[in-house]
């Protein structure tokens, strides 16, 4: 009935208030709750300013959660609290003026900057930092004009001309205390620790505790000639870089309300109050940087062993991939020669039988050749093999070139004259020696000819030069074939890579011009592909050191990033109740220019993506409060339009099913490398607007 009576009054209720939903309530019933709890605790305490200027942070905080549009019910709040004091009408309008200026513009500012509430980024502290500072001065300016109309006991409290300074200190003292805290506890507000970590923590709070009681209410200032306050840095630091962001805004909660209500027991004691705010406002900007530079730190390294997992899973199953390529490749090989051995064999003893006819022995010599081509396939597959597991090596002997070519030119005359082809060989003036392998030399002479011949047009013409250029020698394959686009004149070398010539006739393996380049940089020298563009030949340059000269070592070429690689910039909201993981993947989006979101459980995420309206929802399927799917259901009620794509550990058939039955357009498995993340947020960006 109380539901039902609700909703008709809302449906009743002008615009403003339709919009209302149950969470706001529910946050306008505590943000009214505790300015009621702090305007009387004030009034207790001659109303001291940074008690009420608790109050101005606890609605910067509920406005950052809920969003500016709810400005009015820190007016509500601001209202209620102060006639309960019974302020008079012109302090309390004043005042409430104040607290809703500085909760709109802390909470528009720190939504403009993108602050994650988690503070893991040198970048979220100090954004909140300077946003704090900057805000903070409203409300000295709206209190000083609050208090001209106050009774007498307000003007007093901070009398003379250190009025606004003052009254500034406790502004910036308050919303440093109040602020990081509500933001951290109640962005994520479900944790675990051990029981040795519960342990650190009772022991750590209560030194900490133990020393502020001494340094705030005993008045101990120094215990052997060393100020007490310097050992208030021992607990902080360890909480700091141990304990992380939400302990230590806990730790500035605890002793900071220790030492206000110290300098408030005994009367407003004006100049000990400002002290004790100005060394709070000191502690908390030092050790709010520290833990956040620690926080960043801790997901830099937590990214870095992400990707280098990543790296070493990708290189493994690289590994393990190729290592299979290579045994199949070996036993496919081994059992291809053993039924083609007979053949050979069959071949010769056909040819040394009684003496064959012409057209026998033209036969004859047809087959042998084919065979002889297959015998050379299977060479180069195996060369690739073993070139791939680093086992391949060449002999350094004396080799004369010009024998090495004339012998390749024999062993592939005949493709050239199936196919009607003209050769031309012009020789050196001189003979041309180099240190290296006579069979692996002749390999790849006979590979450029087969290559050159191949998409030559039959009937064309094929030259090859040998010539020296200072202390190298160089071997010119040129042919007046199909030729070369430009952009392709490198990747004619990657294994089994294949020009696209549109004729099936010229298909091959891929892996001649591969093996020629593993082949001359292992005797220190160079191979080059020349074309002037499709139909214009190509020409092919191999260039070696000539017998005892000397070479610089060959250099890798750089791989630069691919300049078009631009997509376009989205907001991404990441649900995952491990922190850590969801951070190490909201720093890769970063770094690719998207903005991120963070939710950590499931309520938290519907009520992001309702408010925020992120373009791609990252949800990981196993949350505490309920899992992804029924995160998936309950969003497609509220008619959420974004891609989602789940994250998860496990991949079994029936999630995926069960998955793109509730929206769920991908779906990765843990841990999520860079290159699938780039897949599949993209995968939709024609879509968006």
């Amino acid at each position: 009935m109380p539901t039902r009576l609700l909703y008709s009054l809302q449906m009743t209720a002008p615009p403003l208030i339709k919009s209302v939903t149950l969470r706001h309530w529910a946050a306008g019933l505590v943000l009214i709750s505790a300015y009621l709890a702090l305007y009387q605790l004030a009034a207790l305490y001659a109303y001291a300013p940074i008690i009420l200027f608790v109050a101005s942070g606890v609605s910067l905080v509920t406005l950052f959660f809920l969003g500016t549009s709810a400005w009015w019910m820190v007016a509500i709040a601001a209202c209620v609290g102060g006639l309960t004091i019974k302020l008079p009408v012109e302090q309390l309008i004043a005042w409430a003026a104040g607290d809703i200026a500085v909760a709109v513009m802390g909470a528009h500012a720190l939504t403009a900057l993108s602050l994650d509430p988690i503070f893991r980024k040198f970048k979220d502290m100090l954004s909140l930092i300077v946003v704090t500072f900057a805000v903070a001065a409203v409300l000295p300016t709206v209190h000083y004009i609050g208090v001209q109309f106050s009774p007498a006991v307000l003007r007093g409290v901070y009398p003379g001309d250190g009025l606004w300074s003052a009254t500034y200190a406790a502004a910036v003292c308050a919303l440093l205390i109040t602020v990081p805290f509500l933001l951290r506890w109640f962005s994520k507000r479900r944790f675990g620790r051990s029981p040795m970590e519960i342990l650190e923590l009772a022991v750590v709070f209560g030194i900490l505790a133990t020393l502020a009681y001494f340094i705030f209410y005993v008045g101990i200032g120094r215990v052997g000639g060393v100020s007490l306050v310097y050992f208030l840095l021992i607990p902080l630091f360890w909480i700091a870089l141990r304990l992380r962001p939400r302990f230590l805004t806990l730790a500035f909660v605890l002793m900071g309300g220790m030492a206000i209500h110290s300098a408030l027991i005994n009367g407003v004691d004006t100049e000990r109050l400002f002290s004790t705010e100005g060394l709070l406002i000191v502690l908390a900007v030092i050790f709010y940087i520290v833990a956040s530079l620690e926080e960043d730190r801790r997901l830099n390294s937590n990214l870095m062993r992400h990707q280098l997992s990543t790296l070493e899973n990708a290189v493994a199953r690289v590994s393990s991939e190729s290592k299979a390529k290579n045994d199949f490749i070996a036993v496919l090989a081994h059992e291809l020669r053993n039924p083609l051995a007979p053949v050979v064999s069959g071949i010769d003893l056909l040819k040394l039988k009684a003496e064959p006819d012409s057209e026998d022995l033209e036969t004859l010599t047809m087959m042998e050749d084919r065979m002889q081509m297959v015998r050379r396939l299977l060479d180069d597959l195996l060369d690739i093999s073993r070139i791939s597991e680093n086992k391949l090596r060449v002999a350094e002997d004396p080799v004369e070139l010009d024998v090495v070519v004339r012998h390749a030119i024999l062993s592939t005359e005949h493709y050239r004259k199936e196919r009607h082809q003209s050769f031309t060989y012009r020789p050196a003036d001189e003979p041309l020696v180099v240190a290296g392998d006579a069979t692996r030399l002749e390999q790849v002479v006979s590979n450029l000819l087969t290559n050159a011949s191949k998409y030559t047009d039959p009937g064309g013409s094929i030259t090859l030069l040998l010539t020296r250029t200072g202390e190298h020698a160089r071997i010119h394959v040129r042919d007046k074939g199909i030729g070369l686009d430009p952009s392709l004149l490198e990747a004619v070398f990657t294994p089994f890579h294949q020009i696209d010539s549109g004729k099936r006739s010229i298909k091959g393996l891929g892996i001649g011009l591969a093996l020629v380049r593993s082949f001359v940089e292992m005797h220190g020298g160079t191979v080059e592909a020349r074309s002037e563009g499709k139909g214009q030949g190509s020409e092919f340059v191999v260039t070696l050191p000539l017998l005892g000269t000397s070479h610089a070592p060959i250099e890798a070429a750089e791989i630069l990033p691919n300049p078009t690689d631009r997509h376009k910039r989205q907001r991404v909201l990441i649900v995952d109740d491990n922190d850590t993981a969801a951070s190490a993947i909201g720093k890769l989006l970063e770094i690719q220019g998207h903005k991120v979101l963070y939710a950590y459980d499931g309520v938290q995420a519907i009520d992001t993506a309702r408010d925020r309206k992120p373009d791609i929802i990252l949800l990981d399927l196993d949350l505490p409060d309920m899992d992804g799917y029924e995160v998936a259901k309950r969003l497609k009620k509220h008619k959420y339009s974004g891609r989602i794509i789940a994250l998860t550990g496990l991949t079994p058939t029936s999630a995926r099913m069960k998955g793109v039955r509730l929206g769920f357009e991908e779906y990765l498995v843990k841990p999520v490398g860079v290159e699938e993340l780039k897949r599949a947020l993209h995968k939709g960006v024609a879509k968006l607007p």
